[in-house]
């Protein structure tokens, strides 16, 4: 474990009753929630990847909307899971 260093901060009333209730909750100190929290902000990655989802997310809202071919698309598919169901089945029967 690192070494603890001491640091004061302001929370609102309302982030205060919050952070009761989820220590409440899972049984962590109020501490340990926001040295969690702490480490989740600045980890790079995690930040990235928090954007990076949400705007993968809005890019991708509505790309399929004016494809008329996806009945077709799905039976394909469907077929296609069946052949390789099928394939699995005699292999794990020894054919």
């Amino acid at each position: 474990m690192n070494k603890m260093v001491r640091q004061q901060l302001f929370i609102t009333a309302e982030q205060k009753k919050r952070l009761k209730a989820r220590a409440a909750a899972t049984g962590k100190s109020e501490g340990e929630i926001m040295r969690r929290g702490i480490d989740r902000e600045l980890d790079d990655k995690a930040a990235e990847a928090e954007g990076d989802w949400k705007d993968a997310w809005r890019q991708a809202f509505g790309m399929w909307k004016d494809r008329d071919d996806l009945d077709e698309f799905y039976a394909d598919r469907r077929k296609r899971d069946s052949q390789r169901m099928e394939r699995i089945r005699k292999q794990m029967r020894g054919k």
